[in-house]
């Protein structure tokens, strides 16, 4: 039950820490106040809104704050002569469309592409696609009931993985995955999730009592940034990079609270 009240409480309060829900909300109250006797208040309001979108959008603080989400877990020099076991978490794909479109996951799958690649690469290694849904309202979109439809074509074979579909988030992952996967001392398991939650993921699988090794995909920010002003030409990705970095510090702050990870910012 306590599990079920802290889903809810995080997907509702989530949207809140997204500096573009913000701005945009911020933005409908200035124009609303315009129309009353407050209007001196609104154009204030809507200035100060502008600003603020401008100065986020067009400084290195979004290009920064994912970089630094993204270079915690940098991806192994050398890949080990042996794996036992690899896990990918869900989250990339549109398990909606994919169940009704089959070749449109809505955009480039980076984990699961890495998933298929690296299954190749050590057939014998044991295989765990961790990812239910969610989603609020929507429990039959699950990550894996996607992958069955998206390994496939992808080289594949989803009789060779063990699906977790019940987990609703990071913390789940790591104990149902655990559960089903049984791991032993001694085993090498790599794991697979996007570079910028690969801090959460690596502090909650640790917290469940599973050594992984990190292997990051889906990157958004090259190795080595250049801090510049970029305004207005990269300003949907800039303010895009800031909230994505933001959600990310806040799941990692509310995990660390709640006990879920080793650390703060758990490091390699």
């Amino acid at each position: 039950m306590l599990q079920d009240l802290l889903f809810v409480v995080s997907k509702l309060l989530g949207p809140l820490v997204n500096p573009q829900v913000g701005l945009y909300y911020a933005l409908v109250v200035a124009v609303a106040l315009l129309f009353t006797p407050w209007a001196r208040a609104g154009r204030r309001l809507a200035l100060a809104t502008l600003l603020t979108a401008g100065i986020l959008g067009g400084s290195p603080l979004g290009d920064w704050a994912l970089h630094t989400l993204e270079e915690r877990f940098p991806p192994p020099p050398t890949l080990p002569e042996r794996v036992d076991g690899i896990v990918v978490l869900g989250g990339d794909a549109d398990n909606a469309m994919l169940r009704v479109r089959p070749y449109s996951p809505g955009q480039i799958p980076p984990r699961q592409l890495a998933f298929a690649d690296l299954a190749r690469r050590w057939p014998d290694a044991k295989l765990v696609y961790s990812g239910g849904s969610g989603k609020l309202g929507a429990p039959e979109e699950t990550d894996a009931g996607g992958a069955k439809v998206l390994l496939p074509m992808l080289g594949l074979d989803p009789a060779r993985v063990l699906f977790e579909d019940r987990s609703r988030n990071t913390h789940e992952n790591a104990v149902f995955s655990f559960a089903l996967a049984m791991p032993k001392d001694g085993e090498t398991w790599l794991l697979v999730t996007s570079a910028r939650h690969m801090p959460r993921a690596m502090g909650s699988f640790r917290k469940a009592g599973w050594r992984m090794t990190a292997f990051p995909t889906g990157y958004a920010t090259p190795p080595a940034m250049a801090y510049e002003w970029s305004w207005p030409s990269t300003f949907s990705n800039d303010i895009g990079w800031l909230s994505m970095a933001i959600s990310e510090f806040a799941g990692l702050a509310y995990y660390y609270l709640l006990g879920r990870t080793d650390a703060l910012f758990p490091a390699p």
